[in-house]
C-alpha cells in the first residue's frame, strides 16, 4: 500500500484554493480520521472540516501544480509524511 495525497474540496467555488485540506494518508478513510482526530484539537481545522460530509468532492493523487500558487503552495507542508499537509500542520 502506497501513501496518497488526497484534496478534500469543502469550497466548491474555488476548488484549488485556501479554504480546503490537504491529507496525505494510506485510504480515504485514513484521511478523514486524521481531519476529525485534528478538528478536535484545533478551532480552524473544525471550523474547515465542519464542511466534510459524504458528498465532499475528494481527489485522490491530487497534482499540487494545480492546487492556488498564491495561497496554497507557498504555505502546505511535506506532502511525502502521513498528516495534513495543507493547511501546513506537519510539523505540529
Amino acid at each position: 500500500m502506497r501513501l496518497r495525497r488526497y484534496w478534500f474540496i469543502t469550497f466548491p467555488d474555488n476548488p484549488y484554493g485556501p479554504q480546503n485540506i490537504g491529507v496525505s494518508a494510506y485510504t480515504k478513510e485514513e484521511a478523514k480520521l486524521l481531519i476529525r482526530q485534528l478538528s478536535l484539537r484545533d478551532a480552524y481545522m473544525a471550523l474547515i472540516s465542519a464542511s466534510l460530509n459524504d458528498t465532499t468532492k475528494v481527489i485522490e493523487d491530487i497534482d499540487i501544480r494545480l492546487l492556488d500558487q498564491g495561497n496554497v503552495i507557498p504555505n502546505m507542508g511535506v506532502v511525502t509524511f502521513k498528516r495534513i499537509w495543507y493547511p501546513s500542520l506537519n510539523m505540529s
